[in-house]
């Protein structure tokens, strides 16, 4: 009899150690996605985008992240197994060495042309002034860039 009290008292804190986590990881998805909308806002004053601006560079970023994001996991992988390659040297004269390498460096010149391809979307939404002073802005990345993707 003495181990039904126990047992609920289990229970108990069992449900309410679950109930906590999964509030707290609720909360942290929420606090993120507020996170970008105030950076939007910024971005949005900052570059003087009117409603209808607004609306078409908002939908370029829903459009571009879901791609940006499978890419970066495809790279965080490609990464990680070329730093497994380089950890082990008797595995630098595979071919996997070479592969994953130029697998490597074909996923950061593909990324980056698809974010320049990205930035002058967004560009092209804007009044030409704020499209300038943005464009001036991403300069250095896109100067970065370009010398990569030109490669």
């Amino acid at each position: 009899m003495r181990s039904a009290p126990i047992a609920l008292l289990l229970m108990l804190i069992a449900g309410l150690i679950a109930f906590g986590s999964v509030y707290y990881l609720q909360k942290q998805r929420i606090d993120e996605h507020h996170k970008h909308l105030t950076a939007f806002d910024w971005f949005c004053d900052e570059f003087d985008l009117t409603a209808e601006q607004r609306k078409k560079v908002e939908a370029l970023h829903f459009a571009y992240f879901p791609e940006c994001e499978d890419h970066c996991v495809h790279y965080v992988d490609t990464k990680a197994t070329l730093a497994k390659i380089v950890e082990d040297p008797t595995l630098d004269a595979y071919p996997s060495h070479e592969k994953a390498a130029s697998e490597l460096a074909r996923l950061e010149k593909d990324a980056d042309k698809r974010f320049i391809d990205f930035i002058y979307s967004v560009a092209s939404n804007m009044d030409p002034e704020s499209a300038e002073r943005y464009l001036v802005r991403m300069k250095g990345w896109l100067e970065k860039t370009a010398r990569v993707a030109a490669d």
